[in-house]
């Protein structure tokens, strides 16, 4: 894509600063954001960041919403 956005922050500053890059355009696959508050060990051990088939820990902690829209929705 010719512009990515990467983000982090608290959970609900993320999902209102989606919806405003989705109002200027940008797709889900051009938007990143960290997953790492889900982790706990960080070997994929504990489960704590299990998401679906996913492991935070292990998988990310970096994720496009594309992928993130793929995952069950408890994240």
């Amino acid at each position: 894509p010719s512009m990515t956005v990467i983000m982090c922050g608290p959970p609900i500053l993320i999902h209102l600063s989606l919806d405003a890059l989705k109002k200027l355009g940008f797709k889900d696959e051009q938007v990143f954001t960290t997953m790492e508050m889900r982790m706990k060990c960080g070997i994929g051990k504990c489960g704590r960041c299990n998401i679906g088939d996913k492991f935070v820990c292990k998988d990310g902690p970096v994720f496009s919403f594309d992928q993130l829209g793929e995952l069950p929705p408890e994240y």
